[in-house]
């Protein structure tokens, strides 16, 4: 009696790469067009705006697309390829707040830079520390040393004294994992897979902390 073979149906090509999609053998190193992890950013920071009175400081790591929701008068430095914060920090005495956007995981002493941050806000300072939990190529000179979970990010925070309380959010799913790893725009997104927080999946770990002393 013959055996007959069984064949799988194959889908139909598509003009473009979707999501589920793997004919896409490796991610691009160019800049992203429309970064989801700006758009995740945007997400954790909106509902904060009250925290950015006063003079502020941003140090990142790139020219970041979320600093558009931040007052026109906020001071935003990219740091150098050897992302040593020393420099840039000369101003930090007299800000009301300081964002550190994925600076800290290019350096190799994360408490080290960490501490020295903290010492130089003033009392009741807000900081605000951004990490991505999920590892993607990128060229040399913006490669991290680490991705940061968000366990690990409470607890950098929580071994400085200095600072309290500290929040921890983290933002993610496999979607926007995917959408992270391979630079697909976030606006081929929709909201709803915006909102979508998968633990496993921390494209974005956010940490919100103040420096002792100040607040009301």
């Amino acid at each position: 009696m013959p055996v007959r073979r069984w064949r799988t149906r194959r889908s139909p090509r598509r003009s473009r790469v979707e999501l589920g999609d793997f004919g896409r053998r490796l991610p691009s190193l160019g800049r992203d067009e429309v970064s989801v992890y700006d758009a995740l950013v945007r997400q954790f920071l909106r509902p904060r705006l009250a925290t950015f009175a006063g003079r502020g400081l941003v140090l990142g790591v790139d020219a970041a697309g979320w600093t558009d929701v931040l007052p026109a008068t906020v001071d935003v430095k990219i740091l150098s390829p050897t992302g040593r914060l020393g420099r840039e920090l000369a101003s930090a005495p007299d800000v009301d707040w300081i964002v550190l956007d994925r600076c800290l995981q290019r350096l190799p002493e994360m408490a080290l830079a960490l501490e020295e941050v903290v010492a130089r806000l003033k009392p009741g300072a807000a900081l605000i520390t951004l990490f991505t939990g999920i590892a993607r190529a990128e060229p040399d000179e913006r490669r991290p040393l680490w991705s940061v979970a968000p366990y690990a990010a409470r607890r950098l925070h929580e071994e400085r004294g200095e600072i309290e309380p500290v929040e921890v959010e983290q933002y993610g799913n496999v979607t926007l994992a995917l959408a992270w790893i391979y630079r697909l725009p976030a606006n081929d997104l929709t909201e709803r897979e915006l909102a979508a927080v998968d633990p496993a999946y921390p494209v974005l770990v956010a940490v919100n902390a103040w420096r002792r002393g100040g607040r009301v």
